[in-house]
């Protein structure tokens, strides 16, 4: 009679049985792992790694720049300068996606004058939609940028870091809250 109270189920060899809800909770903890495994995987396969970001509106898939960045993670000494005055054609030429990877790259590789670039690309004050992949300012990106920019000793990016304060205060004070928390980045 004991056994047949017990709960249909799949009993394992071992002599285990095994529930629905634990057999939903393997499929979605296998669901999850196929799915960080493409994400990881998927494109050039430095997806993750913070080398590259993908475009976010405005422009198909950055190739040029992806093989830009291939051949340069492929050198022992990526050229940086090269890779931002890519940025700079691309950008005049309208490939705003591939220009904002390579300033990306090069930025992210340390290069000072990358760096202060594309915080200018991110900074409400210096922001232009025409020639940017993104549909509205980001002073968040901004201060991070201008802030490696000027910890390499770049003045200017020490100028527009205290604009970009100026600017915060006066928007914190018409109350945008978002403008209130980037003030704290000063304190």
């Amino acid at each position: 009679m004991n056994e047949r109270m017990q709960k249909p189920g799949f009993r394992t060899s071992y002599g285990m049985a095994i529930s629905g809800m634990q057999w939903l909770l393997a499929g979605v903890a296998i669901l999850l792992l196929v799915l960080a495994y493409w994400y990881f995987s998927a494109g050039t396969g430095s997806r993750g790694t913070g080398e590259t970001a993908p475009p976010t509106s405005k422009e198909a898939v950055p190739e040029v720049a992806r093989e830009v960045i291939s051949e340069q993670q492929k050198a022992q000494a990526p050229d940086y300068v090269a890779a931002l005055d890519q940025a700079r054609s691309l950008r005049a030429e309208g490939k705003l996606a591939d220009a904002q990877l390579l300033y990306f790259f090069a930025a992210r590789g340390g290069y000072t004058p990358a760096a202060f670039e594309l915080a200018g690309l991110y900074d409400p004050l210096h922001f232009d939609a025409s020639t940017s992949l993104m549909d509205k300012p980001d002073p968040f990106q901004a201060f991070k940028w201008y802030q490696q920019a000027s910890q390499a000793g770049e003045a200017q990016a020490d100028v527009r870091l205290e604009e970009l304060r100026v600017w915060a205060q006066q928007a914190a004070e018409a109350g945008d809250l978002d403008a209130e928390q980037l003030l704290l980045q000063w304190q």
